[in-house]
């Protein structure tokens, strides 16, 4: 039984300072709300006014990219861009051209698994600001027509994007967080700040050591019940988690939850949660693939996703699913023997 305290979910925490075992040290928390979720950030330094400074300017940012890249804004950027579908090209910000680079090499991983066009699907079935429901067959269809990786295309020089149909819709849901905690990650590093814990929902980036001197430990949230579902000790690393509890709703004793299979525009997989552990240099982007890799044990085999995080430098992941004998999970090579499970 794992008796330490971890973290594995935001914690409420005002801005407090609790002295390090580092000399010098102490450890700065602050936590505020964007993109529907609380952000929580731990920095380990000397320097109190500095860490103030970078926590300041890191919030500010988080909270500039929630309003250009929601789907529930009408006014965000991405809304405008929807609302252009279907009418040629589109000047966009350098973040929306970010956002997409990434996008569509995980869609092309995938085989298409992973989609931002799903958007359509989303709004359909009532997860993106509607009443939820279970749409009719026919309303399914319409909207699955409209969704699909290749009929999106950019040009990153002129910052211009294309949706092909009228009607498409870009939902960054998926990978907007892990986009956010990247821009973060980089005004850290301006600072010179190495030794943080940054907890966004299901995204978590963890560098340098934590306030006792050593590696960060991290839980990872229990998929059906209270507490974790196992821990790992580690540093220099992007986490991302998806779960099927995060946001759903259920009819007629069925649970429908909000991560989509584009291939069918239902909800994905036989999948309850799927982890994603990426080393920081393992992409430009690494938070932004992590939040997007999240996905594939959703809207893929589990042998299927395995495969992928298996063939991908410094990837490492754990999914979780229901079988009739009960919850199971399965693990990547590189991540076997690391995890440890809460019994």
């Amino acid at each position: 039984m794992i008796k330490a305290v971890f973290k594995y979910l935001p914690i409420l925490i005002l801005s407090s300072v609790i002295f390090s075992s580092c000399a010098k040290e102490a450890v700065y928390r602050r936590t505020d709300a964007a993109m529907g979720t609380v952000w929580d950030i731990e920095i380990v330094s000397a320097d109190r006014k500095l860490a103030d400074k970078a926590a300041d300017e890191v919030f500010d940012e988080v909270k500039r990219l929630d309003k250009m890249l929601s789907l529930h804004n009408r006014d965000s950027e991405l809304s405008a861009l929807n609302a252009k579908a279907g009418s040629g090209p589109v000047k966009v910000s350098p973040d929306i051209i970010n956002v997409l680079k990434v996008a569509v090499k995980v869609s092309e991983l995938t085989k298409g698994g992973f989609d931002v066009s799903i958007g359509p699907v989303v709004k359909l079935w009532g997860f993106a600001g509607g009443t939820e429901h279970v749409p009719s067959d026919a309303e399914i269809k319409t909207a699955h027509g409209l969704v699909g990786y290749k009929l999106i295309s950019f040009d990153e020089k002129k910052c211009e994007v294309t949706l092909a149909k009228k009607g498409m819709v870009l939902d960054f849901g998926g990978i907007g967080k892990g986009y956010a905690v990247d821009r973060a990650a980089s005004i850290l590093k301006k600072y010179g700040i190495k030794n943080v814990m940054f907890s966004a929902g299901g995204q978590i980036l963890i560098t340098g050591h934590s306030p006792k001197g050593r590696m960060w430990k991290v839980g990872i949230r229990h998929p059906r019940g209270e507490g974790i579902l196992a821990a790992v000790e580690d540093t220099e690393r992007c986490i991302a988690t998806s779960g099927d509890y995060e946001h759903y709703f259920i009819k007629k004793k069925k649970l429908y939850h909000h991560i989509f299979d584009p291939k069918s525009s239902q909800p994905a997989g036989d999948a309850v949660s799927c982890t994603v552990l990426l080393k920081t240099d393992s992409f430009e982007m690494p938070n932004t693939w992590a939040d997007a890799l999240s996905k594939t044990g959703f809207v893929m085999s589990t042998d299927a996703a395995l495969k992928v995080i298996n063939g991908i430098k410094g990837a490492e992941c754990v999914i979780a699913y229901d079988s009739p004998e009960g919850l199971k999970t399965a693990v990547s090579e590189k991540l076997k023997g690391k995890l440890e499970f809460n019994k």
